[in-house]
């Protein structure tokens, strides 16, 4: 976005966000997967505390049933259903805090009256259409027309999901031609909702925030994880044959965005414990796909607990939150290299804070990382295993709706970098997308929930 508009290609953008100073470019989530990364501005709760590991988890089997019912893909029908019942209930939406808020295109609706989702019957048939005809512009055009739809029905507010960059970068690649036109027909498409407001006198009373849930890198090669991993665990249950091994399954691999995958692995006296992955198979997977250059990093949870180790090919990173166990947010976080940094963040020893993080690792290859482990392994639903492919690849060969040219979950920075910009400016430099809805809801002049994830940052008009 910034290399287009300084190419005068994004003229609305120019002017509503950049020359005012209000973009920056900020940090996602981990998974940096649809889904998961829309609950921060949504909600500002990170993945691990919704328990939302991914587009796709499972669940460690504990009956005899073993995986049935025990697993779940948000890339299937009643999408919005599986969504209310596997959040906890304590987690809100903007929708339950903004009166007047209407709904285009959300994932995650908790909150939101019948009568203020604009797409809730259309949004199917718009993604079947784009799909079939592989016009996915005009599911952005459908988008705005509700935006400007619901603004004259006299809703105040709107919560709208532009489709069109995301698809057609996994369609062509992020940087193809068509992505690049998605990109140029967004930004007609907000001078239009624009002009809109400034019809009817409501834009200088309009906060306008734009965003993304996650970024996206170019894929030239895919993968087979699950027929991979089948090497060392033949019985490996993956998506979408959930009908192997369901209920008799010693691995169970779920990609997301492609380019991440949670994988569960039984320990020794089965589903209820949990592999030492330091021996045995676990170990021999672990290096075999460290031997694939496909293969960025995995990394493993320690003991079923709340830390983690990054195993790189030359060295490893053991990120420990201050907290050892439960939900708790941490306060602060140690990063410690044995051999070479995986990651290459050259952190000091000492536990850093949130801020400490962001600020030290923000022009890495892998920016908030540590912090985002720390977040991500509050989810109980977290892989074993978490496997991430470097840019380039992915994790996925069969079984996509379209080609994939593009992918994205991990912890790179094409995935993790998103837009975080506002119709004025932000009161400091750096921002994360889980700090949008707690700024929202402050600049609004609305209280703002005490059990979040984000902080909030000023936004000045």
């Amino acid at each position: 976005m910034a290399e287009m508009a300084a190419a005068g290609e994004l003229p609305v953008i120019q002017r509503t966000f950049i020359d005012p100073g209000g973009f920056r470019a900020g940090t996602s989530v981990f998974p940096t997967v649809s889904g998961p990364a829309h609950l921060p501005v949504l909600t500002g709760a990170h993945p691990g505390r919704a328990n939302l590991p991914g587009i796709r988890w499972a669940e460690r089997p504990s009956n005899r049933l073993g995986f049935l019912g025990k697993t779940r893909s948000y890339m299937t029908p009643f999408r919005s259903p599986k969504l209310q019942r596997d959040i906890a209930p304590d987690v809100t939406t903007l929708f339950a805090h903004i009166d007047g808020l209407a709904d285009v295109n959300t994932w995650f609706v908790r909150g939101c009256p019948t009568a203020s989702r604009f797409t809730r019957t259309s949004k199917a048939s718009a993604w079947v259409k784009s799909l079939a005809t592989t016009d996915w512009f005009s599911s952005d055009l459908a988008a705005e027309h509700a935006v400007v739809k619901a603004y004259d029905r006299g809703f105040p507010s709107v919560f709208a999901v532009f489709p069109a960059v995301d698809e057609l970068g996994h369609k062509s690649g992020p940087r193809s031609p068509d992505s690049f036109e998605a990109y140029r027909r967004f930004d007609k498409a907000l001078g239009r909702v624009i002009d809109a407001l400034v019809r009817t006198h409501k834009l200088d009373g309009t906060l306008i925030v734009l965003t993304s849930d996650h970024g996206q890198s170019t894929t030239h090669t895919h993968f087979e994880l699950d027929a991979f991993v089948r090497q060392t665990f033949p019985k490996t249950l993956s998506y979408p044959r959930l009908w192997n091994h369901v209920d008799d399954a010693e691995c169970a691999v779920m990609v997301s965005g492609n380019a991440m995958a949670n994988v569960y692995l039984a320990g020794s006296g089965g589903w209820d414990d949990y592999a030492d992955m330091t021996s045995g198979r676990p170990l021999e997977l672990v290096q075999r796909l460290l031997a694939q250059e496909s293969i960025d990093h995995v990394i493993y949870r320690k003991g079923g607990g709340r830390a983690c180790v990054v195993v790189g090919r030359h060295g490893t990173a053991t990120v420990e939150p201050d907290v050892k166990t439960g939900d708790a947010q941490a306060t602060s976080v140690r990063y410690t290299v044995t051999g070479v940094d995986p990651l290459g963040l050259g952190l000091p020893p000492e536990a850093l804070g949130r801020d400490a993080i962001a600020q030290r690792t923000a022009h890495t290859v892998y920016p908030d990382a540590p912090w985002q482990l720390a977040e991500f392994y509050r989810s109980s639903r977290a892989g074993d295993l978490v496997v991430c492919a470097k840019p380039g690849y992915d994790l996925r060969a069969n079984f996509e709706y379209q080609p994939h040219n593009g992918s994205h979950g991990g912890l790179h920075r094409d995935h993790m970098l998103v837009p975080a910009a506002v119709n004025g400016t932000w009161g400091r430099e750096h921002v994360r997308t889980v700090d949008l809805f707690p700024s929202i809801l402050h600049a609004l002049g609305k209280p703002v929930p005490a059990a979040i994830d984000g902080e909030v940052v000023e936004i000045h008009r």
